[in-house]
């Protein structure tokens, strides 16, 4: 994952839009001037750090990350799909919000790094990962053949046609996102792998891209959106930081640089402490 480019200030935006487009998202269009002085990638999976008010009329400091689905060209409009599934913040506030609301926006960053020259990608993923393989596919440029695999239970109406997409019926018993990456066929030729989804089916299908299929560095991206386990994650990193940061610290110290030598390395010290 890339280093977050962080705006200290965080930044108001207020609700202009809200739509539902499917089961499962609202789509919420923001706007403010603030937006055009954010650092913003220009990567189709841009995403910034959004602070939603809670409940009880509190303020979230730690923030969530949503991908921008869409980005007007003055950068003053937005918008973000929110998944309304049960539990949330972001999913709360979707149900309690209404145009004219205010809510703040702070950090930017991206994931998303195919390389120039591929002949083709395959996007999986599942519905946190769904607004950004969206946006990947609308801006894909012409003669980049274009495979989409979604975990999902349904593919909202408004999903690009510009890919082959195929729909795998979502899990309610944990992620099938490694199962479906190790079964993808890859055409001939470079191309690019691009998997969203739950953390831990995201680290093994990391693993697998890179140890069984022996993909180089750069032929494939791979992102943890949300995590199953996040309240025990949450308190065993608060619990074992130290141990966290020392780990990260020794893994990138011995890889040289090398960012995927570093998380094998950061990863197999946290699966031998148990602390993922």
């Amino acid at each position: 994952m890339a280093m977050s480019v962080v705006t200290e200030d965080r930044a108001a935006v207020r609700v202009v839009g809200l739509q539902r487009v499917s089961d499962v998202f609202v789509r919420a269009r923001l706007e403010g001037e603030a937006l055009a002085g954010l650092d913003l990638p220009g990567v189709p999976d841009e995403a910034c750090v959004f602070h939603f008010p809670l409940p009880d009329g509190g303020r979230d400091d730690h923030g969530r990350w949503y991908t921008l689905r869409e980005v007007s060209p003055c950068r003053t409009r937005v918008s973000i799909d929110l998944v309304c599934h049960p539990g949330g913040v972001g999913a709360g506030w979707a149900r309690r919000a209404r145009v004219g609301d205010e809510i703040e926006v702070s950090h930017t960053n991206s994931w998303f790094k195919r390389p120039a020259g591929v002949g083709w990608q395959i996007l999986v993923g599942d519905a946190a990962a769904l607004p950004a393989l969206a946006r990947i596919v609308t801006e894909t440029p012409e003669g980049i053949d274009t495979e989409v695999v979604l975990e999902i239970d349904e593919v909202p109406a408004d999903f690009p046609a510009r890919a082959r997409v195929r729909r795998e019926p979502a899990s309610e018993t944990g992620s099938r996102l490694a199962e479906i990456v190790a079964g993808l066929v890859l055409p001939e030729g470079p191309g690019y792998v691009y998997v969203g989804g739950e953390a831990s089916a995201t680290r093994a299908a990391r693993k697998h891209l890179r140890h069984e299929r022996g993909l180089p560095p750069g032929a494939y991206g791979v992102l943890g959106y949300w995590r199953r386990d996040a309240d025990t994650f949450r308190r065993t990193w608060r619990a074992n930081q130290e141990r966290f940061e020392k780990a990260y610290a020794d893994a990138a110290a011995a890889a040289e640089g090398d960012d995927e030598r570093m998380l094998d390395l950061y990863e197999a010290t946290l699966e031998r402490d148990g602390l993922i």
